[in-house]
């Protein structure tokens, strides 16, 4: 692809995934001449997802478990721009931010990840906090450990709801009832299927099962929330529950501009993408993570598959702005999956096997402290000419 005559081609990064963090860090150690790269994210600090039932259960800080992306682009020399893309033109090549201001690109990625599905669920947005995006849940779950702390233990009289049986809804869970031992706190689960962990072996959900019964989570299967009232959940059996805090994490859709560029997506309205995670009808436009749809090879929403989206991403942003061949990324099948408790202990699980301890988590801790070492500890730049 050609820059405009006189330009710079612009490279324009939307969203900071674990997919672009990996690609930007690569790019900085194999710039392109000729190209100027900008980030776009709302914020400055985006999660590493592995460690945030850590840092809910208070096994780390803020700092160890976030990437700095002002700290990152400022060593790849590339632009950081804090603000929220509201709209994209894939035909003018023009993102609009949330103050009305555009950007222009030659080459455009994206990495936002996904959000809970609240609409479908009378009274869910106005009453529940999602899971994403991660600095509300943080902000909030700070202001109720505070207050909690505040009171006597044992007197807290709080009910904390969690809405989602996936990976997501269970380490919270644990997290938050691991966090508040003692005080009198009764965490429950809310699960709309007949199983937890859908997808994992019989031997890890047990496992789980086990430590929710540890941990002093009340578990409700075959339990759709159908409506959402400010101190109240009802189901669609008809069970219903008082609770003081809802969290959601549940029903993974896409940010709405999305699907309103015109750009083919799924039905949950995610970027449909070829394995050269191309967009199906834009050869210009790229996304990984959970925004991406690859079309040839569907998978669920894991954060395994955005890091090892990465190396290829990287390489064929550099390969579209150079007008080089472009590489394939191939799935795999089945990946390892690593569970938290709650306490310091966690499930590891790929396919039938399973395991569970102490040293799981451990092991854990070591994989997650990696890579976030990639984007502390950052090695120098090549001296450009």
């Amino acid at each position: 692809m050609a820059a405009r005559a006189g330009a710079a081609q612009e490279l324009v990064l939307v969203g900071g995934g674990h997919s672009h963090a990996l690609a930007l860090r690569a790019l900085a150690l194999q710039p392109v001449a000729g190209v100027r790269t900008t980030l776009v994210s709302p914020a400055r600090h985006t999660p590493y997802s592995g460690m945030l039932p850590g840092l809910i259960a208070g096994h780390y800080q803020f700092e160890h478990t976030h990437i700095d992306l002002l700290r990152l682009c400022r060593w790849a020399g590339v632009r950081f721009v804090a603000a929220p893309v509201v709209a994209l033109d894939p035909r003018a090549r023009r993102l609009t931010l949330g103050d009305s201001t555009t950007i222009v690109y030659d080459v455009l990625s994206i990495d936002i990840g996904s959000q809970p599905e609240l609409d479908s669920v009378p009274g869910a947005r106005e009453h529940a906090v999602p899971v994403k995006p991660v600095a509300g849940l943080w902000q909030r779950w700070q202001a109720v450990y505070a207050r909690l702390q505040a009171r006597p233990a044992g007197q807290s009289d709080c009910r904390i709801a969690v809405v989602g049986g996936g990976a997501g809804g269970v380490e919270l869970a644990m997290a938050m009832a691991a966090r508040l031992a003692g005080r009198g706190v009764r965490v429950a689960l809310w699960c709309a299927g007949p199983v937890l962990l859908p997808g994992y072996n019989r031997c890890a959900r047990r496992a789980v099962q086990r430590a929710l019964v540890h941990q002093g989570v009340a578990v409700h299967v075959n339990a759709r929330v159908e409506r959402v009232r400010p101190d109240r959940l009802m189901t669609a059996d008809g069970r219903g529950a008082d609770y003081d805090e809802l969290f959601w994490c549940t029903g993974a859709v896409a940010a709405p501009w999305v699907a309103a560029s015109g750009l083919r997506t799924d039905a949950s309205g995610f970027l449909q993408v070829r394995d050269t995670l191309q967009a199906l009808d834009d050869d210009r436009v790229f996304a990984a993570g959970d925004i991406a749809a690859q079309v040839a090879h569907p998978r669920p929403k894991a954060g395994v598959y955005a890091v090892r989206q990465a190396p290829v991403l990287a390489h064929n942003l550099r390969a579209a702005l150079l007008g080089e061949p472009l590489r394939e990324y191939r799935p795999q099948r089945s990946f390892l999956s690593l569970v938290s408790l709650g306490g310091k202990r966690a499930t590891a699980a790929r396919g039938p096997l399973s395991v569970t301890g102490a040293w799981v988590w451990r092991w854990k801790d070591r994989i997650d402290r990696a890579f976030m070492a990639r984007f502390t500890d950052l090695p120098a730049r090549p001296a450009r000419d």
